[in-house]
This record gives C-alpha cells, structure tokens and sequence, in this order.
C-alpha cells in the first residue's frame, strides 16, 4: 500500500504542474495506475459527475490506509476552488520524509540480512573446524582415559 500511495503521490506532483489539470483528472490518472486501491478509485471516479465532494467523502469513508485518506483530503480542498498547487503543498516535502524512512528501513534490511549472509558464511568453516580438529581430539583424549583407566583397575 505504502509502494502505491508513493507511486499517487508522484502522478500528483507531476500532474499539479500541468496548468488545466482537475481533480477529476488526477482522480482518473490515479485510477490508471492503482492497484490496490482500483475498486473504490473507480467507484470514485464513477460516482464523480452525481457530486466531486460526496464521491471523495465515499472514497475517504472505503478507504482505511492514512497516507491516501491525507491524499483524498487534498483533494477535496482542491474541488472547492483551491488550485491543486495550493492543495498539494505539503506533499513535496511529505514524500521526502516517506523517502528517507524508507531508505532507513531498507538499510536496516540489508544490514540484518548481510549479518544472516556472514553467519551462512561462516558456518561450514566452523563445521571443519570442529569435525577435524575439536571431534578427533576428544575422541583421542577419551580413548587415552580408558585405557589408562583400565591399566589402574588392573594394578589394584
């Protein structure tokens, strides 16, 4: 979902650009591209032309993913003669923020998984290491009790 909402909100930003573009418009641009969020973005768009403000209050209402409910907020302000510029102001620097969590959350990933890689890693020298050299010493060393173990019941 947060993949998605990242990918809407960088048609927004593209589209708010373009200087005759509408809600309606980005509505159906979002419809294009949607994956998860394609059955209540349809009805929405669907539902567009019988009123903008109650078909973006029903999307709002069947959507339950809070970056895209801040999204559809927006896009309300922007129907009631906000330009989209205005409406959209915050989301430059929102998807920003969104972009470095997520770079940290990647590099959290890789670290636990390069940690993971250098356990693998070492695990067969380890198996060498103790089936060659830890497993026939003690082997020897056990041995080496037992019959001195037995020469000393021997002498008694």
């Amino acid at each position: 979902m947060e993949d998605e909402v990242m990918q809407y909100q960088t048609i927004i930003l593209m589209l708010m650009k373009i200087e005759r573009v509408n809600v309606e418009m980005i509505l159906e641009w979002l419809e294009r591209y949607a994956n998860i969020f394609k059955e209540p973005i349809t009805k929405c768009v669907n539902n567009y032309e019988s009123g903008a403000w109650e078909a973006l209050e029903e999307l709002k209402n069947d959507i339950s993913y809070q970056q895209l409910i801040v999204i559809v907020e927006s896009l309300q302000a922007a129907v009631e003669k906000i330009p989209i510029r205005e409406a959209f102001d915050e989301l430059d620097s929102e998807r920003d923020y969104y972009q470095e969590k997520r770079k940290a959350t990647n590099e959290k990933l890789i670290s636990r998984k390069g940690m993971i890689g250098k356990a693998i890693g070492f695990a067969p020298m380890i198996v060498l290491f103790v089936g060659y050299l830890i497993v026939p010493l003690v082997a020897i060393g056990i041995m080496a009790m037992t019959t001195a173990f037995s020469t000393m019941g021997t002498m008694m």
